[in-house]
């Protein structure tokens, strides 16, 4: 454990480096604040940081990846944004500051449990692989059949402009829930086993699918979704020190980044995907819902669609959080700042005392994926969710779970169960190394 929370320490100074020497400086435009703290707040920001590394354990169930990836990824240096960004009473900082380190923390015990139940069936692939197959074929052509007329090969630069043309195109009823599954869980099924099993087929399926939504939606998101989930299938590895090698690897990411990469022309475009789009959105989002929302009315949960089909109430009429943030800071509601979890469903929601809310309905997920998907081998099921997992960090839990792949994945594993009893010899083998998976992909 202490080498763990000493690694920790490590990585918070690394992206405490970053955010003074490159974060604020190059994105100061973006509202990247630096109020340079005194020392007592560095030491909560960073005692606060570390805190929830005592409680994580080592476990190859699904959720305990997920739970790191959030740690790392957005936990951490939101922590230290929080504290950078800050305007208000100190001791309310410390207050918040505490409270997201519980939530954390009690994360971290929450994603390593459901994973001790007894089996009695398994996968079958290969009725897996044709329900995703006629998924993927259906999402596609909806893709086509709506954007057929405007799909174009753009740069980063023009990006923007295809987007905006996307978003005002008329859709028929489900197509966004069609291709927001393509790109969170179906294409990632196809990169995962493609991975796993060497299979050059599903890669290119993965390839071709992540170029369509670039060229019809401007997703620079599922150009990296490849490489995305390879990483994440070397770091977990076989579920062991995949924290560790979490926070080794994201921090060497970040001292290249910074003391590397130039500062100029496209590798710009470079620095703000690891600084920015993965680790600083994060904070930034939390450090202005929480400015935002505290000062203003809460939805009281009424930004979650059946909510407030059912009781009506949300007090910011057709538009969303992310919309009343982009007024707030860039001056239009075209600008769409959504948010984890926290920030969504805790800061907006109640204010701090939404945080114990958020927190335990995550748990409940994390520990269902674990019981759900225990069929499977949990290497897939890592990278297969990597759509989620990356959800998580930027849009509210109930879109995470209806829009992110989180839910769509589940049912499609549970689909696929064969009900017949596996082997006597495995029935009271951890559920974890019982699936039809682990031997299909070593073919």
């Amino acid at each position: 454990m202490l080498k763990l929370i000493l690694v920790g320490l490590a990585y918070c100074g690394l992206f405490h480096y970053a955010y003074v020497t490159t974060i604020t400086p190059i994105f100061a435009y973006a509202h990247y604040v630096y109020n340079d703290p005194a020392i007592d707040g560095l030491f909560v920001a960073y005692v606060c940081a570390v805190f929830p590394l005592a409680l994580f354990k080592e476990s190859p169930l699904p959720s305990n990846f997920g739970a790191a990836l959030l740690y790392v990824l957005c936990y951490a240096p939101a922590q230290l944004m929080l504290l950078f960004m800050w305007e208000r009473e100190a001791l309310e900082l410390v207050v918040l500051q505490t409270v997201l380190a519980a939530s954390m923390g009690a994360l971290f015990v929450m994603a390593r449990s459901g994973g001790g139940q007894q089996i009695e069936a398994s996968v079958e692939p290969a009725k897996l692989s044709m329900t995703i197959n006629v998924l993927t074929g259906v999402s596609m052509l909806a893709l086509f059949a709506t954007f057929s007329g405007q799909m174009e090969l753009v740069s980063f630069n023009d990006v923007y402009d295809l987007r905006s043309t996307a978003a005002s195109t008329q859709r028929a009823f489900g197509v966004d829930y069609l291709l927001s599954w393509m790109s969170y869980s179906f294409l990632p099924y196809y990169f995962a086993k493609g991975f796993l099993s060497r299979n050059w087929r599903d890669l290119a399926i993965g390839v071709v699918g992540s170029m369509l939504l670039y060229i019809a939606m401007g997703s620079k998101a599922g150009l990296l979704l490849g490489p995305i989930i390879f990483l994440v299938g070397v770091i977990y590895g076989s579920g062991g020190n995949a924290l560790k090698r979490l926070l080794i690897g994201v921090g060497v990411g970040v001292a290249v980044t910074v003391l590397v990469i130039p500062g100029e022309g496209i590798w710009i475009w470079a620095r703000s995907i690891l600084l920015i789009r993965i680790l600083g959105t994060g904070g930034w989002t939390m450090s202005t819902y929480y400015e935002y929302f505290t000062s203003h009315q809460f939805t009281y949960y009424t930004h979650i669609g059946p909510i407030n089909a059912i009781f009506g109430g949300y007090p910011y009429g057709e538009y969303s959080l992310g919309q009343m943030i982009g007024l707030e800071y860039s001056g239009s509601y075209e600008a769409n700042f959504n948010a984890n979890f926290w920030a969504s469903d805790g800061f907006a929601a109640l204010g701090l005392a939404g945080i114990p809310f958020a927190t335990a309905a995550l748990g409940l997920v994390f520990y269902l994926i674990n019981v759900l998907t225990r069929h499977c081998a949990p290497r897939l099921v890592v990278m297969w969710l990597t759509g989620f997992w990356l959800a998580l960090l930027n849009l509210p839990l109930s879109v995470a779970i209806l829009s992110g792949g989180g839910l769509v994945t589940v049912l499609l594993i549970q689909a696929s169960i064969s009900r017949r009893v596996p082997d006597p010899d495995f029935a009271q083998a951890d559920a974890l190394k019982i699936s039809s998976f682990d031997t299909s992909f070593k073919k």
